[in-house]
């Protein structure tokens, strides 16, 4: 049986050290969050290329 990891183990440092700072901004209230905003933010932006 696989193992499930979340997300948040599977990024590189870099991209938790941006994460991080959307928390500490304020913009997210955890990192899960933050994740989740990025995800929605990169849809939108691939949404708009393809009209």
């Amino acid at each position: 049986m696989n193992r499930s990891y979340p997300v948040s183990a599977r990024i590189s440092e870099d991209s938790k050290i941006y994460l991080d700072r959307l928390v500490e901004m304020g913009i997210a209230i955890n990192t899960s969050e933050a994740l989740k905003l990025c995800i929605r933010y990169a849809k939108q932006k691939k949404m708009e290329e393809e009209l």
